[in-house]
């Protein structure tokens, strides 16, 4: 038995067109303020403006007088505020911390990653006790931010829910993917170890099947396809080092059964996006006839307030070298927004090792980074005994450059045992983009 996790990240959902990065909620919120803006101000054209404030921001010591949203509302974006507030003589002052730090952080670098700037706001406030952000603002502040986010991501959802089936220029990519989701395997991918299991137990079918046959249990017309081609190829005398190299040819579909058992749909996203590919029967032609068993786990939970499954959002690296010393703390305030402690508030966790302990699985990366926010969990994936390969589907850019690389390094720190790593981790070679 042999089963495949599809380990789904926010890629996934990029690649579906469905924008759901933090980037966009951040672009997003900033678009909202200046809507309301506008409209605060072009509300009542004989009404002075003495302030204009949101649960996280709010404009101050505006100078009485009267304002047209045609005179100098413009713009979509947070650098339209700022120049509009400086034309104007006007001060943004945030009440949500996190936020100016979110903002500022994105248009630095043009990109944020908000549950790693938490943690590293986190550490900041537990190695410096004079800290002037001190762990209950963070986290009050980090609450707010959750529940914008949130918020966002049904309205997202619900825009691609109303899109689907409007148009079908996305046929083609759902194919592409949905293609990966249920191929065979390919053995050349799994670790040596791995391999030689299969090479034994397909060694042993094979000796069950010829016994039989030898005494007329069977007829040859009962066996598999399969079973019927080793046999042409190999001979009755075929050996179990025969059967390894066509185990990892590539005409290894041929002569074995290698579809998975189970595929399990390992979501970090909190959107739907996976069910796209829930009928298998839709996206394989192969003459195998097997019915292939899903599950779906959303391990951080989702919008949908109905399903008893809580968005998780925080920070999950026990491996870090600081983090037992917060622990040591014996302070809770610190591990408020800890994913590895609000995984017990389900049984999604249970239910993930129920999967890892009952086969030998392959992981396929779907637009996950595998970055540090997520180690604990990636670590007892990975490292697992019966994980048995690893292989990262990437992102090709237009100028033929790919993210493969960063992948693999961000793979490498979920990991103890680098060894281990190398002999998992599929190569570029045998890897592919996942659109």
């Amino acid at each position: 038995m042999m089963n495949r996790i599809i380990l789904i990240g926010n890629g996934f959902d990029l690649a579906h067109n469905i924008k759901t990065s933090y980037d966009h909620f951040i672009n997003d919120y900033w678009e909202k303020v200046m809507h309301k803006l506008r409209n605060e101000v072009n509300g009542n054209i004989t009404t002075y403006l003495n302030i204009f404030e949101t649960e996280e921001i709010k404009i101050d010591d505006v100078p009485g007088g009267i304002y047209n949203a045609g005179d100098w509302v413009k713009g979509e974006t947070y650098e339209d505020l700022i120049n509009i507030l400086e034309n104007k003589n006007l001060e943004l002052i945030f009440k949500n911390q996190f936020l100016e730090m979110l903002t500022k952080k994105k248009k630095e670098q043009n990109w944020v990653d908000i549950e790693i700037e938490y943690y590293n706001l986190l550490k900041e406030s537990f190695k410096n006790k004079n800290c002037s952000y001190g762990i209950t603002k963070l986290n009050k502040d980090f609450e707010g931010i959750k529940i914008l986010l949130e918020s966002y991501l049904k309205e997202v959802e619900n825009k691609f829910v109303e899109d689907f089936g409007k148009k079908n220029s996305d046929l083609s990519l759902r194919n592409k993917i949905g293609s990966k989701i249920y191929s065979p395997f390919k053995l050349k991918d799994f670790t040596e170890n791995a391999i030689n299991r299969k090479a034994q137990n397909e060694f042993h079918i094979f000796q069950n099947n010829l016994n039989a046959l030898n005494s007329n249990l069977i007829t040859l017309d009962e066996l598999s396809d399969e079973s019927r081609q080793l046999i042409s190829r190999i001979g009755k005398d075929g050996t179990e080092k025969e059967i390894r190299k066509l185990l990892i040819s590539d005409s290894s579909v041929n002569y074995f059964e290698l579809m998975p058992d189970e595929i399990l749909f390992l979501n970090f996203n909190y959107t739907f996006t996976e069910t796209l590919y829930s009928n298998h029967t839709s996206y394989y032609s192969l003459t195998s006839k097997k019915d292939i068993t899903k599950q779906y786990i959303h391990i951080h939970g989702t919008t949908d307030k109905h399903d008893r499954n809580d968005v998780i959002f925080g920070f999950g690296d026990e491996i870090d070298e600081d983090y037992k010393s917060i622990e040591n703390l014996n302070d809770n305030v610190y591990l408020e927004n800890i994913k590895s402690i609000k995984y017990l508030e389900t049984d999604n966790y249970k239910q993930l090792l129920e999967f890892l302990n009952s086969a030998e699985y392959q992981i396929f990366t779907f637009g996950h980074s595998c970055g540090i926010s997520d180690r604990t969990l990636l670590n007892t994936l990975f490292e697992h005994k019966n994980c048995s390969s690893i292989k990262p589907f990437y992102y090709k850019k237009d100028d033929e450059t790919d993210n493969y690389s960063d992948i693999v390094k961000n793979i490498s720190r979920n990991f103890n045992n680098k060894s281990i790593m190398r002999d998992k981790v599929v190569n570029k070679d045998y890897c592919e983009p996942l659109s």
